[in-house]
């Protein structure tokens, strides 16, 4: 009886099913308005924060960052300004729904209409999560966070380690204490109006920290260049990230006064943040945020132990994308296959984590093989796992997690 359906109402089905389709072809990318780059541009914070409007700044920021003075310079640019600061400096170790809640509440009682975090990925996560919270009093796994309109306050971000890319990211990871275990909070909302970049904030940071930081910026560009969700711009940014820690990384580590190296490294961290919020991440994250939750690894030495045997179990559907990212690695070459190219680069990983001095094993920590099934239970429910480029199951989890533990890299099996 189609016939009898009147042409208006032909067109109208017809523009509805449109506005519904999503092409492969097209994607979202979002990135903070102001990025701010260079030795020394904390002296540009205060005219920064004014072009956004902002009156009264909370600054949240890792205890120890603030005793060592690192946030002295931007203390005295908001204040010379003429902008009013409130300081919070109540961040050590990873955040927590804890934490969070007191944040919020320094936040509502002082007033301040912007967030900024100062410091390491702790202290960038838990003002995304005090700026996007508010008086949410629910269980943290069941938070969905809205567009930026639900964010009441504006949003800053200046890191002292080059890592979590959490200064340019659409997402947050907090503890959730009730339930130990690691929540990621994803949404557009928590991409910071304002991202500065300096590295003299970074010079002093210790060898072993800026290793795993950087593992962890390493991390983020390879799983956002695979992700199943990834695109042109994203991997782009991914890749050139990719090119900069393998040349950068092991100077900034050896040699933490190289200014230069320094800044290249809070440059691949922030265009790998740009990447994974735009692209996603995946398997390695995944089991990362439990194997940190439980046994307290760092969140960067957890990637470095978990990265190449994940990337062995991707590689049956990535060998193509590894085998493109052997030359950024820097181990491309031209009379290699595909599989040839795709397990240098996997090595070349591998290798750079040991050259590092970062563990290719779980088994320098106090892990029970009794929890995997937990383990990977959690890791499956993890958001970061929506990007991995194949599938897993909780079986194949539990055997990541026993080679990890044993230290054995299976790559015949790639």
């Amino acid at each position: 009886m189609v016939e009898n359906i009147l042409p208006a109402t032909i067109a109208s089905i017809v523009t509805q099913t449109l506005q519904q389709c999503h092409y492969n072809s097209g994607f979202t990318f979002r990135s903070p308005a102001i990025t701010v780059t260079g030795p020394y541009c904390v002296n540009q914070l205060g005219s920064a924060l004014l072009e956004l409007g902002a009156k009264h700044i909370l600054v949240v920021v890792d205890r120890m960052v603030w005793q060592l003075g690192l946030t002295a310079g931007c203390e005295t640019a908001i204040t010379m300004a003429g902008l009013k600061l409130t300081l919070f400096s109540d961040v050590e170790g990873e955040p927590d729904s804890k934490l969070v809640a007191k944040g919020i509440a320094a936040l509502n009682a002082s007033g301040a209409d912007f967030v900024l975090g100062i410091g390491g990925g702790s202290a960038l996560d838990t003002a995304k999560a005090i700026a996007v919270l508010g008086d949410y009093n629910g269980p943290l796994v069941e938070f969905k966070v809205g567009g930026l309109a639900s964010r009441r306050v504006g949003l800053g971000a200046i890191p002292t380690t080059a890592g979590t890319g959490s200064e340019a990211t659409d997402i947050t990871v907090i503890k959730d204490v009730a339930n130990n275990i690691k929540v990621p909070i994803k949404g557009p909302a928590l991409v910071p109006d304002l991202a500065l970049l300096d590295p003299a904030l970074m010079l002093g940071v210790p060898p072993q920290i800026t290793a795993a930081t950087g593992i962890d910026t390493l991390t983020h560009a390879i799983e956002a260049y695979t992700s199943r969700s990834s695109n042109p711009l994203a991997q782009a940014y991914a890749y050139h990230s990719i090119e900069m820690v393998v040349t950068a990384l092991p100077i900034a580590v050896g040699c933490g006064d190289d200014m230069n190296m320094r800044l290249s490294m809070a440059i691949a961290a922030y265009k790998a943040g740009l990447s994974f919020s735009n692209a996603g991440l995946g398997l390695v994250h995944a089991i990362s945020h439990q194997v940190g939750a439980f046994y307290h690894i760092p969140h960067g030495v957890a990637n470095a132990i978990i990265l190449p045997y994940v990337m062995v179990f991707n590689n049956l559907c990535c060998e193509d994308s590894y085998a493109e990212l052997a030359k950024a690695l820097g181990v491309g070459r031209e009379a290699m296959t595909r599989r040839e190219l795709s397990q240098t680069s996997i090595l070349r990983v591998r290798q750079l984590i040991i050259d590092l001095g970062l563990p290719t094993s779980l088994a320098g920590f106090d892990v029970d093989k009794k929890d995997f099934s937990n383990i990977a239970e959690q890791a499956m429910l993890d958001i970061c796992l929506t990007g991995t480029p194949r599938q897993v199951n909780v079986e194949q989890i539990i055997s990541l997690l026993d080679q990890a533990l044993a230290g054995e890299l299976p790559l015949e099996g790639c």
